[in-house]
């Protein structure tokens, strides 16, 4: 987690702008108690259900379940990206942002958007030119005939060449508007110590990056073999701009949006050329990822233009692992998620040339669904017999994917039921449990999340019902109870990291947030509600920091140093159970030697000695 420059700048942003002036300007808000109300603008609001906490600087509607800080509540109202959102609220205080002055920029220098736009059109026409006319022309045309790139492509997705020399970019601009600092700005070039400029893409194949708008902003560059040594990355992206964020970013979407309104759904491959080869094949609604994983701000690009999202694989280990990187974040925002793997050794390039399209087709409609692929996923990492607290552990992960579908889904259908069902009875058969345990599991899991909703009503009790939609609900009650304590208490809260370790933490919300607890503890910068929601880039996030300040507000009077005592007690003797268990399934499995054996024995006999002296529960 950086601690730099541009977090305490949106800090000092967000402390800067009032919430509620800034979302009464927007809706008419009354106050009502310590907080203001409005109708809320996200759905039909016959009651207000919108709440504005001016001491948390928090927005909340509690039908929609979404909220967040002045950030979140400006790039919904008026749909903007953060950086757009971070720009206008930061002119409205008056603090000048290094990535984005708050003077207007003079044309023709590195700060002006249409100069840099103008820079890297003349580079994407300089580069395309350079494929032909360079004395490296043929090798580099042959190349891409060997990788089965026609000239149509060649085309279509505008694809240069630089030269290998260090400062070709910098003398063909000499007659140009664009000076060096120009080039700089936009990462065409990078500055020596000397102050002179380097060609950043020399000696590569130049893919141009390009928004929706099909206007060129940023470049990936492909290295040549016959250019490359052992220092040379395979790949070199563009830098991070003003005008390129690799986060915001899928390559040919530019291309691919209207085919993907007519398919409805979009292909997401991880490479130029394996995109370049679909469109090539006629799967004209591919794109890629520029140079990072798939993240929350490409899903909320998607979103824009399809509801199914094909995910393709390469048929390697490093391909599977990504996928679980991305699972749940589809799972979790309502995108309908199929995963397609490839065969072992192929990338979709090659697949789609020894192949062909058709072969493709055949593949992408056997591509499976997102709970399907964890299900197997799952299945896939235990095996065929795993030990009692192995198959435990895997149930409650599935379970809590489940009922996550369902709280994101806030409702349900014939066809939500009938997966549920396949999925819930296929869980029977591999870990040997009976229909009506997982069901009721289940339901245990989703009757927290309407609990957690009632106590979490608004103050307006003619609202309309809350919805069970609270990522709250994906954290245990004993994870509950440790972030209720460290935003009550500032006091408890070295008591508590230094003692449980993150390893305790099981949901994914739990992870990002107590570790984040713990860089903060550790940096010894105060962990407060406002730390963490600067921290919170995502809603869901924030969501549930409202939510667990929330909850802790309500129990202000308790005594905390009993409850900090009981936390401490349960984790221990939580973590003793754990243990135990994995003692006596090793000696179920019979894998120890006769030593190692009564070793084991005389450990657990000791510690039900010890237990039986008059240790307590570890229920709840």
């Amino acid at each position: 987690m950086d601690f730099g420059a541009s977090q305490d700048t949106k800090e000092q942003v967000r402390q800067s702008v009032d919430i509620v002036e800034l979302v009464g300007g927007y809706l008419q808000l009354r106050r009502q108690g310590r907080i203001y109300v409005a109708h809320c603008p996200w759905h039909d609001d016959s009651r207000p259900s919108l709440q504005v906490n001016p001491e948390r600087q928090t927005f909340k509607c509690w039908v929609c379940d979404i909220g967040g800080d002045i950030f979140s509540f400006l790039m919904r109202m008026e749909r903007l990206e953060f950086r757009e959102a971070l720009e206008m609220l930061a002119e409205r205080a008056g603090i000048a942002l290094t990535m984005a002055p708050s003077t207007k920029a003079e044309p023709g220098s590195p700060g002006d958007k249409r100069t840099q736009l103008a820079a890297l059109d003349w580079a994407t026409k300089l580069f395309h030119r350079h494929l032909f006319e360079s004395p490296h022309s043929r090798s580099v045309l042959d190349y891409l005939a060997e990788r089965g790139i026609n000239d149509q492509m060649r085309e279509r997705f505008h694809i240069g060449f630089s030269a290998p020399d260090w400062e070709w970019m910098v003398r063909e601009a000499r007659n140009t508007p664009f000076t060096p600092a120009v080039l700089e700005r936009v990462g065409l070039v990078g500055a020596r110590d000397g102050g002179s400029h380097y060609d950043r893409f020399r000696g590569r194949l130049i893919f141009p990056i390009r928004d929706v708008r099909g206007r060129p902003i940023a470049f990936g560059g492909r290295v040549l073999p016959e250019f490359a040594d052992e220092r040379s990355a395979k790949y070199v992206n563009s830098p991070e701009s003003p005008l390129y964020s690799k986060s915001n970013q899928l390559y040919a979407l530019d291309v691919a949006r209207d085919a993907a309104a007519d398919a409805g759904s979009i292909v997401v491959m991880e490479g130029y050329t394996d995109v370049i080869m679909a469109h090539q094949h006629g799967i004209t609604n591919a794109v890629a990822c520029c140079g990072t994983a798939l993240g929350e701000r490409h899903l909320q690009l998607l979103r824009r233009f399809t509801d199914q999202v094909v995910l393709v694989l390469d048929g390697d280990e490093a391909g599977q692992r990504r996928t679980a990187e991305v699972l749940e974040l589809f799972i979790a925002n309502q995108v309908d998620l199929r995963i397609l793997t490839l065969p072992d050794g192929f990338d979709p390039c090659d697949f789609l040339r020894a192949h062909g399209s058709q072969a493709w087709q055949s593949m992408v409609s056997g591509a499976r669904d997102a709970l399907e692929y964890k299900l197997v996923q799952v299945e896939d990492r235990v095996g065929p017999n795993p030990p009692t607290h192995v198959a435990t552990q895997a149930v409650e992960e599935l379970l809590s994917v489940l009922a996550k579908l369902d709280v994101t889904a806030g409702k349900t259908d014939s066809a939500a039921l009938l997966r549920e069902a396949q999925v819930l009875g296929r869980m029977a058969r591999k870990f040997h449990l009976r229909d009506e345990e997982l069901r009721d599991r289940l339901k245990a899991i989703r009757r927290s999340v309407s609990r957690i909703s009632s106590v979490s009503r608004p103050i307006d009790t003619e609202s309309e019902p809350p919805s069970t939609t609270s990522v709250i609900a994906t954290l245990s009650r004993w994870e509950r109870e440790i972030f209720e304590l460290v935003l009550s208490d500032s006091a408890l809260v070295g008591p508590i990291i230094e003692t449980i370790p993150l390893e305790a933490m099981v949901s994914r919300p739990a992870i990002w947030l107590y570790g984040y607890c713990q860089e903060l503890h550790f940096a010894h910068q105060p962990v407060t509600f406002d730390r963490l929601m600067a921290a919170a880039t995502l809603e869901q996030q924030q969501k549930l920091l409202i939510d667990l300040d929330e909850s802790a507000n309500e129990k202000h009077e308790s005594d905390h140093d009993q409850r900090l005592h009981d936390l401490v007690e349960h984790y221990r003797q939580h973590h003793d159970q754990q243990s135990r268990r994995a003692d006596i399934a090793n000696l179920r499995e019979g894998t120890l030697d006769s030593h190692q054996e009564e070793e084991l024995l005389s450990k657990l006999f000791d510690n039900l000695k010890r237990r039986q002296s008059g240790s307590l529960s570890t229920d709840g």
